[in-house]
């Protein structure tokens, strides 16, 4: 069945047309199930849609749905309780098969912040888990509250110790049974969950909870930095006598986001235009290096959306910087960001001198000096950036630098450059504006993008054309267009990711993981928040439905891990599933290659990370093993090596 096909059914059974089997036989099944997804099902456009939503969501192998079961919205005004919205998603979720975790959270007018008006807050507790008690059994409380924004008051460990306590005793109080779920931690804040471990809170939940939003796992270093956070939190509870309890992870994503290199792309064919009239004649050079962790969270079909269609693009590792030909790679651009591998600035400065164009986004560029010490990233903002930084003659002046600078302006396209940008009208904020200070006699300064008020003009993208000592050029752009922002990707690799976070996870220990998030509002194609989810606004799978209905099917809910996650280079994980069989995935986080490779037993499945079938002998020799997941089920022994 194709997909089309699959999404047809999909339209057959929400119409009513044929009918699913009954669930009530699965429901053990459904409660141990590691598979979860974040879905805001308790109002809104995802609440009228819910029934296809979680048909959806079951039909991709996905058990459990986290949602806001939130204080406003059951009581409103005060005193007045409504529960029909939530009454009607239980009912709907039942006739899925799935389970809710739900969320208690936030303030409401007469009672903020939360902790602070704890019999109020206890009453709303009360009232939800009294109703549902025999329905639902884990209760989550609050989200992300270590963030100010989400808890209304400045985020402390033991202040989140208070409302938790409360929270468990009156949960407890109602049915013992009952599971409470730390709410969860946005990013891994190691500290504050040891500061509410210290005001006993570990007395005070079964379960813990993190957001360890981050880059693509497209390095090992990456992939390592993920298990080394989980197993953090790991130590913690061994630290405070709460070692038994499990972790979980209830938001976790990307954001496929349509136009999030738009400016970028506008930008760089901008400066492309300037610099190379007839085009570029050679490859543009990008740098991935798994020994320079920061460019961990770009891919190349990242780096492919922000240049224009038909550019010939090579990624190449620090060593090769030295040896860039400036002929053969007139462009070399550096991962988006203010740090910069100060190691190779002189390598970096010579490609310049020679007559290369070194692409410089996001901020104020060779801001941060950053060395690999012990294989780690190390990163200082010293004098020798500074140097640095002056030695490509980037001159530049922010609010603090100088006087009269705004701290923020709005940035439109430059007068002169009208013609770089058909069409286009940004929206975008500057704050850190460039000049030619530093400028030697034959070069000069091109404006791309400018801030324009009635006290002050300044300049937030420009190229640096340099005919002096130096021959090249320097595209550097200040603006945070969010080529920056770690967790975003294309809507290819957010299906790549998808897995392996996941697998990834498992391996480290987490017992359970929700995907953030399951519909997509897709309202505005700049905004992430509008484009995490793994189905369209329409409801039509992205291609990440896709991969976590492959994972789903490699390994079903009641597999049980079975090995390390690692062999050298590659990650190699497996399980064994319910039926017995071994399952098995491979990857390489950072490139596409063939190994050699020992199978032993009879390889009954082979498919790639999103469901499709593979041939594959057991009896070769070599295995194509690349960046997206291929799965094995049967083989009872899997040894790769280079």
């Amino acid at each position: 069945m194709n997909r089309k096909q699959e999404f047809l059914l999909f339209l057959i059974i929400a119409a009513g047309l044929i009918f699913l089997p009954d669930r009530s036989e699965c429901a053990e099944q459904t409660n141990t199930s590691p598979y979860g997804v974040c879905a805001h099902l308790g109002g809104g456009e995802e609440h009228r849609e819910m029934p296809k939503n979680l048909l959806l969501m079951k039909e991709a192998g996905i058990d459990w749905a986290r949602a806001d079961f939130s204080w406003s919205g059951v009581e409103r005004p005060q005193g007045q309780w409504h529960f029909d919205h939530l009454d009607r998603l239980l009912d709907e979720a039942d006739k899925a098969g799935l389970k809710i975790l739900p969320i208690l959270n936030y303030d409401v007018p007469w009672a903020t912040p939360a902790y602070k008006h704890l019999d109020a807050w206890k009453e709303y507790v009360s009232q939800l888990v009294s109703r549902y008690k025999d329905r639902i059994r884990y209760w989550e409380v609050w989200n992300e509250e270590n963030l100010k924004g989400f808890w209304r008051d400045d985020p402390k460990g033991e202040s989140y110790a208070v409302l938790l306590k409360e929270t468990y005793q009156t949960i407890k109080k109602i049915d013992p049974d009952l599971v409470v779920v730390y709410g969860g931690l946005a990013g891994v804040p190691h500290s504050f969950f040891e500061d509410s471990l210290k005001a006993g809170a570990g007395s005070f939940f079964d379960i813990i909870n993190i957001h360890p939003y981050r880059g693509g796992l497209t390095t090992m270093n990456a992939t390592e930095n993920l298990i080394s956070d989980i197993k953090k939190f790991n130590e913690l509870l061994r630290k405070y006598g709460t070692a038994e309890k499990p972790i979980w992870i209830t938001e976790m994503g990307w954001a496929s986001l349509p136009q999030m290199n738009e400016d970028d792309l506008r930008l760089i064919n901008a400066a492309i235009q300037v610099i190379f009239p007839k085009g570029i004649k050679g490859k543009a050079a990008v740098l991935i290096d798994p020994k320079y962790p920061y460019s961990a969270g770009f891919s190349l079909s990242d780096y492919q959306t922000k240049f224009p269609k038909g550019t010939e693009i090579e990624v190449i590792g620090l060593d090769q910087i030295g040896k860039l030909d400036p002929v053969e790679y007139p462009v070399f651009m550096l991962p988006p960001g203010e740090l910069y591998p100060s190691q190779y600035f002189e390598d970096l400065y010579q490609y310049v001198k020679r007559g290369g164009s070194l692409f410089l986004t996001c901020g104020v560029p060779l801001y941060y000096q950053t060395q690999i010490q012990d294989g780690a990233l190390v990163k200082h903002n010293t004098g020798k950036a500074h140097l640095d930084r002056n030695k490509l003659r980037i001159g530049w002046k922010a609010w603090w630098t100088e006087k009269n600078t705004p701290d923020q302006a709005p940035v439109h396209v430059s007068s002169d450059a009208m013609k770089y940008f058909p069409g286009y009208q940004p929206v975008l904020i500057g704050s850190r504006f460039l000049t030619d200070s530093l400028l030697k006699e034959g070069d000069t300064m091109i404006p791309l993008l400018t801030a324009k008020t009635k006290d002050f003009e300044g300049h937030a993208a420009v190229v640096y054309k340099f005919n002096s000592d130096l021959k090249g050029s320097l595209l550097v752009s200040t603006i945070n267009t969010g080529i920056g922002n770690t967790n975003i990707s294309t809507i290819e690799n957010q299906a790549v990711y998808l897995p392996q976070a996941i697998l990834i996870s498992f391996a480290a220990g987490i017992e359970r993981y929700f995907w953030y998030e399951f519909e997509a509002p897709e309202r505005d194609d700049k905004d992430k928040e509008s484009h995490f989810g793994i189905v369209h606004h329409d409801l039509t799978p992205k291609p990440a439905w896709y991969a976590y209905k492959a994972l789903t099917k490699a390994r079903p809910a009641g597999s049980v891990q079975a090995s390390e996650w690692k062999q050298g280079d590659h990650c190699v994980v497996s399980w064994t599933r319910p039926d017995g069989q071994k399952g098995w995935a491979l990857w390489n986080p950072f490139k596409n290659k063939t190994v050699k490779w020992i199978c032993k037993g009879k390889i009954n499945e082979a498919f790639d990370y999103l469901g499709n079938k593979v041939e594959i002998d057991s009896n070769t020799e070599t295995i194509p093993i690349k960046q997206q997941i291929l799965y094995l089920i049967g083989p009872d022994k899997v040894v790769i090596s280079d």
